[in-house]
Formats: C-alpha cells, structure tokens, sequence
C-alpha cells in the first residue's frame, strides 16, 4: 500500500508535520548546519514522485524557516529526490540515510558533507515524525 494517493496528501502529511517541527531545536539546529551558500536562499528541498510534490525549508522573513509545499522560485542548496514511499519511510526512521544514498532510492544534490554533519539532528526527526502519525490519527501509516 502506498502512503500517498496524491501531491496534495504529500503535503497535508509530510508539509504540515514539518510545519509543526520547523521551531523544534533539532530542526534549528540542522538548518544552522546545512546554512545554505551565497546564491541559494533555501536550505534544502525534498522533492518526490509517485505522486509528484516538492517541500522546500526557507530562510523565513519573521521565522528562521518557513515551509513551503509546491513550486517556488526558491534555490536550494540541497535537494533530495525520492519516492514519496522511500520519503515517508526515511522520516519513520525505517531507512539509513548513507544505504538510501548508495542504492540511490534517495538522489542528492549538493554538499553532502552538511547533510553527514547534521545526521544526529536527522535522527532526532524520526520519533517526532512517528509520534505526529500517532497523534494526528495516522497510525495506519506507521507500518507503510
């Protein structure tokens, strides 16, 4: 079974738990490390497919990240493509990063040495994830 049926899914799930988490200091302290480069204005963007959709982590103008679901004229420095399913089950803490990368269920492009160096703050994302399923209803999806 897949965990989404459809972009708009993508983003009530995976885009509203990153909204509620982008003030949790595990976040503030990745986007500290993964600050992106003179040229780009955000600092990383996860992009999906099956279905398609793209979730972007911004310099806020009010907040130190904004999130935003969609197109955006945003230039990450650091872009992630994968599945939805792959996506949705690296947050769930089901998938090692450095493995995803080698099979290349997970694309990166750009200085992948940050995203090494924030991999305990990474971690730290993956219970939150799993505790936001349980107590927005989603509990189904823990087991996707």
């Amino acid at each position: 079974m897949a965990a989404f049926n459809n972009e708009q899914e993508i983003y009530d799930l995976i885009g509203d738990f990153f909204e509620e988490i982008k003030d949790s200091e595990p976040v503030k302290e990745m986007m500290e490390t993964l600050e992106p480069d003179d040229g780009y204005d955000a600092y990383c963007q996860f992009i999906y497919s099956n279905p398609d959709g793209k979730i972007t982590f911004q310099q806020g103008e009010n907040t130190p990240v904004e999130v935003i679901c969609g197109e955006t004229d945003a230039r990450a420095a650091l872009k992630f493509t994968q599945s939805a399913d792959i996506g949705h089950q690296f947050w769930l803490g089901q998938l090692n990063l450095q493995e995803t990368l080698a099979r290349q269920q997970i694309v990166a492009e750009g200085p992948l040495a940050k995203v090494l160096k924030a991999m305990p703050q990474i971690e730290q994302i993956h219970p939150m994830y799993r505790d936001y399923l349980k107590n927005t209803g989603k509990e189904e999806l823990l087991s996707v």
